[in-house]
């Protein structure tokens, strides 16, 4: 009974005993890595030794701080799939941009500010702040007294026309009817064969003036032969035969005159149409042009009718200029407008203008810059580089900066530089330096880190922490990190980097 009963209260001691054991085991096994060597480790100091050196002896900097000694293995059969392809960095001799800091503004040549033409009251608004609209969508529509009378003048002058170009084609038919019956009258014709052909063509009164002369004519003619066929039977006195003959020259006379007379009417009168439908035409044309001074639409003047159109006839609609998106608006339904307000902005922000101040010392760059493309970059697209093209560099100093002014335009089609945005301008062109590079392919980063994958003996590779510059044609500046004689691994890479996470996941 009493050895149950230590052996109770023992418990505890053993059990702790127990826990602190299994702990000192899981210590010492987590010094020691499993997937790393402790051959692999002490080659991979001394090689990592050796890169130090050679870095330091190529940059002229204490050690190769930065390398983190990761080595990988990769067996050579493996290398064909993984395309593994290993060179030296290149000693390049770049040039060292200018950068400036610029800014993002709307495309100057693409922005429209919209001011009504009339006063007027806002009739309908078929637009929000900041929608896309195409060239000539309904944006306002303005109720404007002006526009309603000018439409009902231009209607009115419209009829006016038609009525004068009645009147002269009446007139031309007139006078092409006279004129043919003014030729069956001078070859003689019997009246009433005249008549009868006649008869049905309009004339006005030109045919009884006409026809009256020709009548007291034929009569006088008529008295003249029958006189001069009893003349000789000594029934007629000669004094009376002279009589008729001169009745019948002056009937003859006034109806020659009659047709003079008449054919001067008919020119006159023509002339008079002609000139009618001209001043009809050009008040027509007066009217018309006085809408689109006013900014009416072509199919809207085309289509003016007060009949149809009622009220609606003192509609100006006012329509996008180009495609563009709406970035301001400053009216509302029953609002009153005046043609000294804008109401609207429009614009185009598929390219926008990049502004950016150059300093004196680089003012020699400016020459070289016309129409040359310069590279954007901005913090809220930092994995994003845009180009501009430069078409504006000024000829003024800015005596308070004492810089000079450059404008490039840039692309802009998805809307990821916004008017308003800093950005930073770099200008090629400047002092060449010399530079290492590698591939940008052969650059790899993890936690925040940037490093490539060295070879240092056989089928064994080093991970090695490196510092980079700019990119340029696909190949990075490396600016610590690399000797020019390391072997980097520029293509595979990926591959070395995912087994490499994926030993650290397995010591973990």
């Amino acid at each position: 009974m009493k050895t149950l009963q230590d052996a109770y209260r023992a418990w505890p001691f053993l059990l702790l005993t127990a826990f602190l054991g299994g702990s000192m085991v899981w210590l010492y096994n987590l010094r020691i890595p499993r997937s790393i060597p402790v051959a692999a480790s002490m080659h991979e100091e001394s090689s990592g030794a050796r890169a130090a050196q050679v870095t330091q002896a190529a940059l002229g900097e204490p050690g190769n701080e930065g390398a983190s000694g990761v080595e990988i293995e990769l067996a050579s059969d493996l290398w064909g799939p993984s395309r593994i392809a290993i060179e030296s960095p290149t000693e390049e001799l770049l040039a060292v941009p200018v950068n400036l800091t610029g800014k993002v503004s709307l495309n100057e040549d693409r922005i429209s500010h919209i001011f009504p033409m009339v006063e007027g009251t806002v009739d309908s608004v078929s637009v929000t702040l900041g929608q896309k609209v195409k060239a000539n969508d309904l944006l306002i529509v303005i109720h404007s007294r002006e526009i309603g009378q000018a439409k009902l003048d231009l209607y009115q002058a419209r009829l006016q026309r038609e009525i004068a170009i009645v009147k002269r084609d009446l007139q031309t038919r007139i006078a092409e009817n006279t004129r043919l019956l003014i030729d069956e009258l001078r070859l003689g014709r019997p009246i009433q064969q005249i008549e009868s052909k006649f008869r049905d063509l309009g004339m006005g009164d030109y045919r009884e003036r006409l026809l009256a002369s020709y009548a007291g004519y034929l009569k006088a003619q008529a008295d003249v032969v029958r006189l001069e066929n009893v003349r000789d039977s000594g029934a007629v006195s000669g004094k009376l035969l002279l009589s008729a003959q001169s009745t019948r020259d002056a009937d003859l006379a006034t109806f020659q005159a009659r047709i003079e007379q008449i054919d001067y009417e008919m020119q006159t009168s023509i002339l008079l149409a002609n000139q009618n439908v001209k001043e009809a035409e050009t008040r027509v044309a007066v009217d018309a042009t006085s809408l689109r001074i006013l900014g009416v639409d072509a199919n809207d003047i085309e289509s003016v009718d007060p009949t149809d159109q009622g009220e609606a006839i003192s509609h100006y609609p006012i329509r996008a200029p180009f495609d563009g998106t709406v970035i301001t608006k400053d009216c509302t339904v029953r609002e009153q407008v005046r043609p000294s307000a804008s109401i609207l902005t429009v614009a185009d922000l598929s390219t926008v203008w990049i502004t950016a101040d150059v300093f004196e010392e680089n003012v020699p760059l400016l020459r070289s810059l016309d129409q040359q493309t310069v590279s954007i970059i901005n913090e809220a697209w930092p994995d994003k580089t845009f180009s501009a093209k430069v078409f504006y560099t000024g000829e003024i100093m800015d005596e308070k900066t004492r810089t000079i002014a450059l404008r490039a335009i840039a692309d802009n089609p998805d809307g990821l530089l916004k008017p308003g945005m800093f950005v930073n301008v770099s200008i090629s062109g400047g002092q060449s330096a010399s530079a290492m590079t590698v591939p940008t392919d052969a650059i790899q980063e993890h936690e925040g880190k940037k490093f490539v994958f060295v070879q240092v003996q056989g089928t064994r590779f080093v991970r090695r922490d490196v510092q980079t510059g700019v990119n340029a044609q696909g190949r990075t500046v490396v600016l610590r990190g690399l000797g020019p004689k390391d072997q980097v691994v520029v293509q595979g890479a990926f591959v070395l980097k995912s087994k490499m996470l994926a030993e650290l996941l397995g010591e973990e």
